[in-house]
């Protein structure tokens, strides 16, 4: 990766302060910014390092000099020349630029150095957009850069100067970009567009793919105060040591690397919140002592399960619940939601080992049959019958199989649509599966092509959340049927599933719940310690 420096501001603001440093050479916890960020550049796959200063600052000209013989394997670069803007800056640097993928960034910028490493990652690997910008919610700046963001997809709509109240992030000031941004720089240049904003706006006006990438937090040094803001940001300790648990490839049917890779994704956004994170399989999670207080898991298996009620309930925070997990398979799912007037198929649980009650003759003749006991692992777990004589053969299947208990659920007719879900976030994403080939056992099919039923997706919206918190899980996904008045039946509800169409969307807002979790029970945990002292 290239990467570029912008350092030929004068830092007249710290100036007027009595800084006595010119602003590259300002010290973070005893070293200078423009060493700082060049290490951390050299640490994440530099090719070469360019930097631009100012001809009045002599000191930061000698100190880059002496500073190139600490890394004569990689090229740092240095330009001097003063100029009016940063956007002016950015223009003499591209010049020197390889037509390859760079990053830009100012000398002052501050940003947790894990969570830079993930964006870079991040824009390496990114074969779709032409750059991607770093933007946080935390907002300490005199002029921000409001960043217009679809919230399913983190596409960059638009940058404002004022807030109109709608928009979470602001610009961090760090772009990774490709060559075709620097024939956009030219062409500003030559029509008179001279601020940094500007030009980020005519990307999006020149029709280029731009993506946010969330930090937690970026801080600019422009004032005295800044330094000592940067000192405890970068010193921050980690918060709390955390175990997760990824999900036995044998409950993974057809999807194990899609529920590996949102396992792996929602781990490096939790340690942009300084979570020091345990890994476990499921394995490993049963036949270890877990000292760990709060357990994040895709566990499946009925030990994990039984384990993680057992530490649930000895007081530690457990995402999803072990209980919530239990809910989820089908016969207790099945009769929550419908105990709870969620809409869903008319459905009867019965037993493998009885003959099918009457009622089951009063539904409409065409069922899906469901092992009820646990969730699906093979597809004849989940089978249509297309009438009672073919969904008698299935459960006579399922008690030879040692499966004590099936739900017959009601055939609806209409489009199958998928949704996943964050509780408490503003994460919501529903899709028709035939649009991105999105299947277990292949069994969309049935219901055919969806056809696009007009129905209300808030409406949708508010089942599922409904239905997640009388189910006991926070991170949820599955399945509905929209009949043709545009009704809304509710036939699956999983907990933690693969987020296969979203993954990179959705792990932000996994990581943000569970450090929400985390956050409150910490905060009850202090006002009971409060109770019990005043209590005394």
């Amino acid at each position: 990766m290239n990467y570029a420096i912008i350092a030929a501001g004068e830092g007249s603001r710290l100036i007027q302060e009595e800084v006595r440093f010119p602003k590259p050479l300002v010290e973070i916890n005893g070293v200078p910014l423009i060493k700082r960020l060049i290490t951390i550049f050299y640490h994440n796959n530099a090719t070469s390092v360019n930097v631009i200063v100012n001809e009045k600052m002599v000191e930061v000209q000698d100190y880059l000099r002496d500073l190139q013989t600490l890394y004569p394997d990689i090229p740092l670069n240095v330009f001097v020349k003063s100029t009016p803007s940063s956007m002016h800056s950015f223009y003499e640097l591209s010049k020197f630029l390889p037509q390859e993928k760079f990053c830009l960034a100012t000398v002052d910028t501050i940003f947790n150095e894990d969570e830079f490493a993930a964006f870079i990652n991040a824009f390496e690997s990114d074969d779709e957009n032409d750059g991607m910008m770093a933007v946080t919610d935390f907002i300490d700046d005199e002029k921000p850069l409001y960043v217009s963001v679809d919230e399913q997809t983190f596409k960059i709509d638009g940058f404002s100067d004022v807030s109109n109240g709608k928009e979470k992030y602001i610009s961090g000031g760090i772009y990774c970009l490709t060559p075709k941004a620097v024939a956009i720089l030219n062409n500003c240049m030559t029509d008179g567009i001279y601020r940094m904003r500007n030009y980020q706006r005519q990307l999006i006006t020149n029709g280029l793919k731009l993506k946010a990438y969330p930090f937690k937090k970026i801080i600019d040094v422009d004032h005295a105060e800044d330094i000592v803001k940067a000192e405890e940001f970068v010193n921050s300790p980690v918060k709390q040591k955390i175990a997760g648990v990824r999900r036995n490839c044998r409950y993974s049917p057809n999807h194990i690397g899609n529920d590996a890779a949102i396992f792996d994704i929602t781990v490096e956004h939790l340690k942009k919140y300084n979570y020091e994170i345990t890994e476990y399989s499921e394995e490993e999670f049963q036949n270890n002592l877990i000292e760990e207080e709060v357990i994040f898991n895709m566990a499946r298996d009925p030990k994990s399960i039984g384990k993680l009620q057992y530490l649930e309930d000895m007081g530690k925070i457990v995402i999803n619940s072990g209980y919530g997990i239990e809910n989820c398979t089908r016969e207790k799912m099945t009769r929550i939601l419908l105990a709870n007037h969620i809409p869903h198929p008319r459905s009867l649980v019965v037993s493998t080992s009885d003959p099918l009650p009457r009622q089951v003759r009063s539904i409409n003749g065409r069922y899906w049959v469901k092992r009820g006991d646990f969730h699906a692992i093979h597809r004849e777990d989940v089978t249509y019958a297309q009438n009672t004589e073919e969904a008698e053969n299935i459960i006579h299947e399922y008690a030879l199989r040692g499966i004590s208990t099936a739900v017959l659920n009601e055939h609806i007719e209409g489009d199958l649509v998928k949704f996943y879900g964050i509780k408490n976030t503003d994460f919501f994403y529903w899709f028709y599966p035939e649009n991105t080939n999105h299947s277990k056992f292949g069994w969309e099919a049935i219901n055919g092509k969806a056809i696009g039923i007009p129905f209300d997706v808030n409406e949708l919206k508010t089942y599922c959340e409904r239905a997640a918190d009388i189910l006991n899980v926070y991170i949820y996904g599955g399945d509905c049927v929209i009949n043709e008045r545009g009704g809304i039946r509710i036939i699956d509800f999983n907990d933690w599933p693969s987020f296969a169409s979203c993954r990179n969307e959705a792990a932000p807002y996994i990581a943000e719940c569970i450090d929400n979790i985390i956050t409150q029970n910490g905060k009850n945990f202090e006002l009971k310690l409060q109770y019990n002292e005043q209590s005394k």
